[in-house]
């Protein structure tokens, strides 16, 4: 007997946007180097608290999580596109330059923005039911 068993479909495949699949395909393991590239990120981020936790103590890595979410809640209002640049350059994204740097740009979207400030609002603060119209309120 195999010790890995196939995998329950739960919901219907999309062979439009994922190809032609199968089951066994999706149960397989993944190449190590594929793994290593995945989880790459996250464990540069806990190397690095765990250097900074060794180097200056419990407390840097506590401060440096709570500019994180402190960062991370920052917005402009609906109708106005938000950089975070604080969050970017506290993480260091900031001095890289990826496909999201210039493709898919809120200037360049298909979907007309919002135009009243106070419906999108009151959408995003749940004081209406209805959805305001565009992306800017989401």
């Amino acid at each position: 007997m195999c010790d890995e068993e196939l995998p329950f479909l739960s919901e219907p495949a999309d062979t439009l946007r994922n190809g032609v699949g199968s089951l066994k395909q999706n149960a397989l393991t993944v190449h190590p180097v594929e793994a290593i590239v995945k989880k790459g990120p996250q464990n540069e981020r806990d190397l690095r608290r765990n250097m900074n936790d060794n180097i200056y103590g419990s407390a840097m890595g506590i401060r440096e999580d709570l500019d994180r979410q402190i960062l991370g809640r920052i917005q402009r209002l609906p109708g106005l596109p938000s950089s975070r640049i604080g969050l970017e350059s506290l993480t260091g994204r900031l001095d890289q330059f990826e496909f999201e740097s210039y493709l898919g740009l809120s200037e360049n979207s298909e979907v007309a923005p919002c135009a009243d400030l106070h419906a999108a609002m009151d959408a995003r603060l749940g004081f209406t039911k209805s959805e305001p119209m565009g992306r800017l309120g989401k």
